[in-house]
């Protein structure tokens, strides 16, 4: 069995780096989101699978990992579709398919006819086990949720295997946007963490993915996305993910070996370069030093006390150019955001800039977000075997989680007992 070279870099203890579920996640703060369909892309093209934690340091496992497509239905059930994957070897993997759902207001009441239904700490959970497929790299996964007033369904797309796998008798919409009733934010993600129990992964991705919501009978890009998950517990180490805006109309996340960071994806904030000659006013729009063509560029000015009224716009030329006719010295440049780029504006007397504070950048406020948000506040999943009893906690005894795991993925223990004999 090879094993990448990078791997030897992966090899250090858990809790040396702040571990996030890391990918993508949709949670927009002045709004509110409400749609039917939720779809998770991902194509990865290497991947390795190292040891995997508990929160207080404890060895957990080797050669797994989960992919999560996770969602609130009305922020009163957490639903997740989830890849499972086991690493065979260099290059070939296990692919099974988990479905978790929580009913955050208790136990659930309705007959769920097949899976293991539940309790922990008063809320009512459900664990299925679906099929498992081998695959080899480079793949193309999706994962994808459909509801409707009487049902929630779950689904992937694996090659030439596409199937609705699982339904829960659960009726509403998938909200987007808001505190769920646990107080947990209701953000749509695609992330990668632990297989389990609140369990960090050591392990890197090279790949790409993409995140989509329906909206007017059509799936969409969501127009905003932070690099980490909100809600699921499992957390992973040594993947980075970025932002690919080539096409600021199709932006994607990029996955990488590296530290994972909290930051926008998109939108993000372009750069205004303003010039003024005493008559005339010119703007220039660029991200990356790329100009941004066809954008709109609005002219303000102050009106007392304190309203911006708008004197001119304009739509910058093949270099980002804008150019406005003006002789006052105080005024305001504005561009309101356009697909995945953030508004932004220039103040042209430092004295007034507070004054401006009417003009809101999204990406601000999204980034303040990030950096002060409490990911404590959680929620760990187990992904046990059908016959199992599925216990659902980040402090479960290590000895118990181990024999859960070893009926679920024997096979997996054997191989990874195999890996570390050849390490050692």
């Amino acid at each position: 069995m090879l094993i990448a070279p990078i791997a030897l870099a992966l090899e250090f203890h858990s809790q040396s780096q702040i571990a996030y579920p890391v990918g993508m996640s949709f949670f927009p703060l002045t709004s509110i989101y409400y749609t039917d369909e939720v779809v998770g892309v991902v194509n990865i093209t290497s991947m390795y699978i190292g040891s995997s934690y508990f929160p207080n340091g404890q060895y957990f496992t080797y050669g797994n990992a989960s992919l999560q497509l996770n969602a609130m239905v009305d922020g009163l059930y957490w639903a997740q579709d989830v890849a499972l994957f086991h690493q065979v070897n260099n290059g070939t993997f296990d692919v099974t398919f988990v479905v978790n759902v929580w009913d955050l207001s208790g136990p659930f009441t309705t007959n769920i006819s097949s899976g293991v239904v539940s309790t922990y700490q008063g809320l009512g959970v459900i664990c299925y086990l679906g099929p498992t497929f081998k695959v080899n790299t480079p793949f193309s996964l999706a994962l994808f949720m459909t509801v409707n007033s009487t049902y929630l369904d779950f689904g992937y797309a694996l090659g030439n295997n596409v199937s609705i796998y699982y339904r829960v008798p659960i009726g509403g919409l998938f909200q987007i946007g808001g505190l769920s009733i646990r107080g947990i934010p209701n953000d749509l993600e695609l992330v990668f963490g632990g297989p389990g129990g609140g369990s960090v992964v050591q392990m890197y991705v090279h790949g790409t993915e993409e995140l989509y919501y329906k909206t007017d009978n059509k799936l969409e890009i969501v127009p905003q996305a932070f690099s980490v998950g909100l809600d699921t517990a499992e957390s992973a180490i040594g993947i980075n993910s970025s932002s690919n805006l080539t096409d600021i109309c199709a932006p994607y996340t990029e996955l990488s070996y590296g530290k994972a960071e909290l930051k926008v994806l998109w939108p993000v904030k372009p750069q205004l370069e303003v010039e003024n000659n005493g008559s005339k006013i010119f703007v220039k729009l660029s991200y990356n030093g790329k100009p941004l063509d066809w954008q709109k560029i609005e002219l303000e000015k102050f009106s007392f006390p304190s309203i911006l009224t708008t004197v001119g716009t304009n739509i910058t030329n093949s270099s980002g150019v804008v150019e406005f006719n003006y002789n006052l010295s105080t005024y305001v440049i504005y561009f309101p955001g356009n697909f995945s780029l953030a508004s932004t504006y220039y103040v042209s007397v430092p004295y007034i800039s507070s004054l401006s504070s009417v003009l809101k950048s999204t990406y601000n406020q999204l980034a303040n977000f990030i950096a002060h948000y409490n990911f404590k506040k959680t929620i760990s999943s187990f992904f046990g075997n059908k016959s199992d009893t599925v216990k659902y906690s980040a402090q479960v005894s290590i000895n118990y989680v181990l024999l859960l795991y070893i009926l679920a993925f024997s096979i997996g223990v054997v191989i990874s007992a195999i890996l570390l004999k050849f390490k050692h």
